[in-house]
């Protein structure tokens, strides 16, 4: 029998929601505080488990772990091509986003001192001439992990009955 599914909605909504927290963020002059990069993913974990839910509900709790697990992994999927997307546009929107970003990362490296100028300035120049590389990397991985996570957690709060339907056979 096959499943209704959710994903596709809550996925959108969910690359929206974040797009415009790290939006808000950035011209709020926040987007680079340690507290800021962790409040654009409580739309991403709010709206996988309400998927994880409405997913459950759309198939009367007739699912197993797995399949809620996949609903929901499915929506980070299209979360992190949003937030792929919205990468590069940020990028292009505000270029000065990738200098002021490199100034920062200066001025972390610089509060270490095993590092010296010599090699924070090829560690930045490696940085601004990999820009787009790292930014891609970086979306895609720690948003595709953060989605297992959020789906694992949605996968447990769902209702479940089972994945059979009483009276069906398959």
């Amino acid at each position: 029998m096959e499943k209704i599914q959710t994903h596709k909605t809550y996925g959108l909504i969910a690359g929206v929601l974040m797009a415009v927290f790290t939006l808000a963020l950035y011209l709020a002059g926040l987007w680079m505080k340690p507290w800021a990069q962790y409040v654009s993913y409580i739309p991403f974990l709010v709206l996988i488990i309400l998927n994880a839910m409405a997913y459950s509900k759309a198939n009367d709790h007739y699912v197993s772990f797995g399949n809620v697990f996949g609903s929901c992994f499915k929506a980070s999927v299209i979360v992190v091509l949003i937030s792929i997307v919205w990468a590069f546009l940020m990028v292009f929107i505000f270029p000065e986003m990738k200098e002021k970003g490199i100034e920062m990362a200066r001025e972390q490296m610089a509060k270490n001192p095993d590092l010296s100028d010599e090699q924070i300035d090829m560690s930045l120049e490696m940085t601004r001439k990999y820009w787009n590389v790292f930014m891609i990397a970086g979306a895609l991985f720690i948003n595709l992990v953060y989605g297992a996570v959020f789906s694992l957690i949605g996968a447990a709060l769902a209702k479940k009955k089972g994945n059979r339907m009483p009276g069906i056979n398959v």
